[in-house]
């Protein structure tokens, strides 16, 4: 596939129907809620066009991601670290961070 192709092509996501907000205005609750789980491994997660995600971290490293489970396999491959969202230290940063 070419880059241009990965950019139009929309990949549906599990949680696309159980939200009531229109598209954009979910996919950027999404992305809040996605770079606070992403911050204290100091990466930050941007939107592309609405379909992809762009993964940066501080050192400049960067990779697009088509959809959540592509994501958390590219901030594993650029950090060397995977993220476990269920880790309850994890959770308890995050409940501390809001």
């Amino acid at each position: 596939m070419c880059g241009l192709c990965g950019l139009i092509e929309e990949q549906s996501d599990w949680t696309a129907s159980l939200s009531e907000l229109p598209r954009r205005q979910e996919r950027y609750r999404r992305l809040k809620l996605i770079n606070a789980l992403a911050k204290p491994h100091r990466i930050q997660i941007s939107d592309v066009h609405g379909v992809n995600y762009l993964v940066q971290t501080p050192t400049g490293k960067q990779a697009m991601a088509n959809g959540l489970g592509e994501l958390w396999g590219q901030i594993h491959t650029l950090t060397g670290k995977p993220i476990d969202v269920l880790d309850e230290r994890f959770l308890h940063a995050l409940e501390t961070q809001s």
